[in-house]
């Protein structure tokens, strides 16, 4: 049986990168969703192997778009937002493909959106998926003295602290629900992040322009963490992204005076040897003007 809200027409954007089984079971947990009036969007980044074919035969009716090479997280979900606007959607969901949701999703977000018309951007409580009682996202924010992003309540069981709705500085790129018209007035993802920073940065930029960050508790997915990094969290790939964009988000956020302070240039120290040699890979590459895919090599191949 539908919930009964269907006044907002959803547009979930799912993008794929030679993952089809991940893909797959993100799109059976969709197919259960009980809200009516959503659409599913499937953007493949490049694959090599066999995931268009895979995603067709299971899941015909899906929008699937190809992009013929790998745009990075911020590209290849700018072409998806693209197209659920040319297909009215009014809400338009990026949700990782390592991910499983709850059914209500859609219905919970959309009780939220409906009760504070005056937040932009909206964010489900997201879990572990390995651990489906620990939170790995209950909001997010950048230290400003560190400089550093966070997870609140990563790592933690959920509890009652964790219940209500909350403002938050940015909601997870993993599973982010902006209003159409908000990209509108602020634009598309900045694709010169390609990999990470760049949901916060969207919704810096959405503060910026008025619009609130939302979490809502109720609206629940759970999340594999990092399947996009072939050297798993945090590994080289990671390091060399996280650090050559921090610098970027800094330039655009920070005010001049704290934004080499906010680089985070001293952690480097305490990273293990290949993990140190990426970021300052990232670093350089930041100096240089290098964004985007950047300048990949055998610490950063994907």
């Amino acid at each position: 049986m539908c919930d009964a809200i269907p006044s907002l027409k959803f547009a979930i954007i799912v993008l794929n990168w030679n993952n089809s089984s991940d893909t797959l079971e993100c799109l059976a947990s969709l197919a259960k969703i009980t809200y009516p009036a959503y659409e599913v969007i499937v953007v493949d980044n490049g694959s090599t192997d066999d995931s268009v074919l895979q995603i067709q035969a299971n899941y015909p009716d899906h929008h699937l778009i190809e992009t013929g090479e790998n745009l990075g997280f911020a590209e290849g979900n700018n072409r998806g937002i693209l197209e659920a606007k040319k297909r009215g959607a009014e809400m338009i969901l990026l949700l990782n493909n390592d991910t499983v949701v709850a059914p209500t999703l859609l219905s919970e977000l959309a009780k939220g959106a409906e009760k504070h018309p005056k937040v932009g951007v909206f964010g489900p409580k997201i879990y572990f998926y390995d651990e489906p009682a620990t939170l790995w996202y209950a909001g997010g924010g950048v230290d400003p003295k560190s400089g550093r992003c966070f997870h609140v309540g990563c790592g933690l069981p959920d509890s009652q602290k964790y219940k209500e709705k909350s403002l938050t500085d940015y909601v997870c790129g993993c599973a982010l629900a902006i209003r159409s018209e908000v990209v509108d007035q602020v634009g598309l993802l900045d694709p010169r992040f390609f990999l990470i920073w760049e949901e916060i940065d969207w919704c810096y930029r959405a503060r910026k322009a008025g619009f609130d960050c939302l979490v809502v508790p109720s609206a629940r997915v759970w999340h594999k963490v990092s399947a996009s990094f072939i050297e798993g969290n945090r590994g080289p790939m990671w390091n060399y992204y996280y650090f050559r964009n921090r610098l970027l988000f800094h330039r655009k956020h920070s005010p001049w005076r704290k934004r080499w302070k906010r680089a985070g240039l001293r952690e480097l120290a305490r990273l293990p040897k290949k993990e140190a040699r990426a970021a300052r890979h990232g670093v350089l590459d930041y100096l240089l003007g290098r964004f985007g895919k950047g300048r990949l090599s055998k610490f950063t191949q994907i």
